[in-house]
């Protein structure tokens, strides 16, 4: 298997901002959509294909599904290391994490676009506030 991660710097400079993020974040609580709370100041909802800018990008990539994931703390965590069971996309749209592999460190920074094959082993790490959508066929 060739498990390959591909990075698009400056994929697309036209995010979401934080106003656009956060409603939607709140109409996915007031519509009980799934959100997932692991640590404090970590959210992930999975309505974020209703963003307009997200909807652009799932067209251009052709992918159908996108899940919101922000911290508004540094201290928040993410999920740890990790493997996805499908191929995922993520696209960072307010500050930067950084992405640690076996066997490289990548920064992403707003605008750029990360390019992760199911099963490869991966770690997000939070330096201070940041959301990102992750994109997927499902």
């Amino acid at each position: 298997m060739n498990l390959m991660v591909k990075l698009i710097k400056n994929y697309n400079k036209k995010t979401p901002n934080w106003e656009s993020l956060l409603n939607n974040f709140n109409d996915s609580v007031l519509n009980k959509k799934v959100i997932k709370h692991k640590y404090l100041g970590f959210f992930v909802s999975h309505n974020a294909d209703n963003i307009k800018e997200v909807k652009n990008v799932l067209k251009n990539l052709k992918l159908n599904a996108a899940h919101l994931y922000f911290n508004v703390t540094s201290l928040g965590g993410t999920f740890g290391k990790h493997k996805d069971e499908v191929d995922v996309y993520f696209w960072q749209v307010q500050g930067h994490t950084k992405w640690v592999f076996e066997n490289k460190t990548i920064l992403l920074n707003k605008g750029d676009l990360l390019y992760v094959p199911k099963g490869m082993y991966h770690e997000v790490i939070v330096e201070a506030p940041r959301a990102g959508i992750s994109m997927s066929f499902n």
